[in-house]
């Protein structure tokens, strides 16, 4: 049986209610990211226990994001909340922003420069910057989850 769709209105009080039966002492607030072209729809989980959810490179937060997009039942960006805790996903995107950069850089000056395997929001990020700079192609390479990226004058 589908559920009815969850609007993103509703999502912090369906998360609330989620850490609440973890028995996690976590509110869940829209906040603005400040690039919301990159990071859309941006919920930040506060309280004593959302540093749990930042925990081991961010995977609990993986896990909620995940179980959060499974029942809105959409993997449409424009309509997907996504969790930070701690600031930890906004920290990652200006990181990896800077990281874009350097790589043009280098991409300019060798012809081409390849980022270790990283997540496919984290690839969407540098995709977009390094689409903003002008002047050259990026193509995800590798199978699974997590893929390399790489970046080529054009």
């Amino acid at each position: 049986m589908l559920r009815d769709p969850l609007s993103l209105d509703a999502t912090p009080a369906l998360l609330e209610r989620w850490m609440g039966h973890l028995g996690l002492a976590v509110s869940a607030l829209p906040s603005p990211s400040g690039d919301e072209q990159a990071f859309p729809n941006r919920i930040e989980l506060k309280g004593n226990d959302a540093a749990l959810l930042g925990s081991q490179k961010g995977q609990p937060l993986d896990a909620l994001q995940h179980l959060l997009q499974e029942r809105i039942g959409t993997h449409d960006d424009s309509k997907l909340p996504f969790l930070d805790a701690g600031s930890l996903r906004l920290a990652r995107m200006k990181e990896l922003k800077v990281m874009a950069r350097f790589g043009a850089d280098k991409a300019r000056e060798l012809g081409v420069y390849a980022f270790a395997p990283l997540s496919p929001r984290e690839r969407r990020w540098i995709h977009m910057e390094i689409s903003a700079l002008g002047g050259f192609t990026t193509e995800s390479e590798g199978t699974g989850h997590f893929k390399s990226l790489k970046i080529s004058r054009a």
